[in-house]
């Protein structure tokens, strides 16, 4: 005899494992949400609530951990609940003729929240463009820096002044990173590495959109996303057929929310505390992932709000945009709990400093580093990864779909 465990990632997992064991589709129906085994931490409801839904979960054979006094007193306190999938539909179902408000607003973000943490396709769209992203074969997002001081020293103005030398620089560019088979292009002309100034928006302009304009002309259905916070800047971006703004700021300009509605853009939305030139210094949280989650919640709702639809929408955490080394360690550790909001997770590890400092490297050495965190980041659920050197990227998400596909 031989008793082993086994790890269930997904329900196409419980499946397959559960078909070698010959049995009918009706039974196969009941157990696969059987198999799920979920945990979710509920910040912030009452005593009374709390005891509620531990009730209702060890009624279903679940369970759920909470202050020791909340059976005593009434006060706000957290809730871990630790169930399986067919539980915690049942709780849901328990909870949805609750008088409290909370109770019916936990059973309408637990409903959401288990279809979007098992999601695996996505499609994204972004002016007139479709692309369809798996969990099992994440897409590439190749950088191209038309600036002059980036930390990497890849920004093509470190390389030529002259325009058109630019122009050919960035075709070729392009054309070696879609030879690897990336998806998407990211124009930046300006840098946002730490205690970097901002430049005008009439000098980024200046400095991206003839390079957007020549990649646009040779490669007509490429997606191409512009990396600016600057509206003046998005919107010409928009005039050159740009197709996604990837916005460090979170769309804080609601012009340039406006501009994504009316052009049906797709946007990046990212997670920075401070400003590129402020961000690194003494960065603090009491919980940078509870921060960045409530961060992209309300600007997810403010999107939907205006019009943009989820379809429309990558959301990044900011790996270094005002995080410590053990903030980044946390967020990529921990990259799995932003799933729940049901749109694709984007990433930017390439050659950053927090991996020089664990490893004590130049960022000339920092492509294994890189590939080791895109690795883990990948299985805690990245989706898009952003990348200076896509010729191995692309190694890692063949060898990552191979990986997958046994699963």
């Amino acid at each position: 005899m031989r008793i082993t465990p086994i790890k269930i990632e997904d329900k196409a997992q419980a499946k397959k494992l559960l078909l070698k064991l010959n049995i009918s589709k009706e039974a196969l129906d009941i157990l696969i949400p059987k198999a799920m085994n979920l945990f979710f931490m509920i910040d912030g409801i009452r005593s009374y609530e709390a005891n509620i839904i531990k009730q209702h979960l060890l009624s279903l054979g679940a369970d759920a951990a909470i202050d020791r006094d909340a059976i005593l007193k009434d006060k706000k306190l957290n809730i871990s609940i630790f169930a399986n999938l067919n539980q915690i539909k049942k709780l849901c179902e328990k909870l949805k003729d609750q008088p409290f408000r909370n109770l019916k607003e936990i059973k309408d973000k637990l409903s959401e929240y288990i279809d979007n943490y098992y999601k695996k396709d996505f499609v994204f769209k972004a002016n007139n463009k479709i692309l369809n992203i798996n969990i099992n074969k994440p897409v590439i997002c190749g950088i191209i820096n038309i600036t002059s001081d980036s930390f990497l020293g890849d920004g093509l103005l470190s390389i030529s002044k002259d325009t058109l030398a630019i122009k050919d620089l960035a075709l070729k560019k392009v054309e070696y990173m879609l030879k690897s088979e990336a998806k998407i292009i990211d124009l930046g002309g300006e840098s946002s590495r730490p205690f970097s100034s901002p430049i005008s928006e009439e000098e980024e302009i200046k400095r991206v959109i003839p390079v957007l304009r020549a990649i646009r002309k040779e490669f007509k259905d490429l997606l191409i996303s512009i990396d600016t916070y600057k509206y003046k800047v998005a919107k010409a971006a928009v005039s050159e057929g740009v197709d996604i703004i990837n916005d460090i700021t979170g769309l804080k300009d609601k012009r340039i929310i406006s501009l994504i509605d009316k052009h049906k853009l797709g946007c990046i939305i990212m997670h920075m505390k401070g400003t590129p030139k402020t961000m690194q210094i003494k960065p603090f949280y009491k919980d940078v992932i509870g921060e960045i989650f409530d961060f992209m919640r309300e600007r997810l709702k403010l999107c939907y709000e205006n019009n943009i639809s989820k379809e429309q929408i990558l959301i990044d955490p900011g790996i270094g945009f005002g995080k410590s080394l053990e903030d980044n360690l946390r967020i990529i550790k921990e990259l799995y709990r932003f799933k729940v909001f049901g749109v694709p997770v984007f990433i930017g590890l390439s050659r950053k400093s927090f991996i020089g400092k664990i490893l004590n490297l130049e960022v000339k050495d920092r492509l294994l580093g890189t590939i080791v965190y895109e690795t883990i980041a990948l299985l805690n659920g990245a989706n898009v990864l952003r990348v200076h050197d896509v010729k191995e990227t692309n190694q890692l998400v063949k060898l990552f779909f191979k990986y997958n596909s046994l699963l």
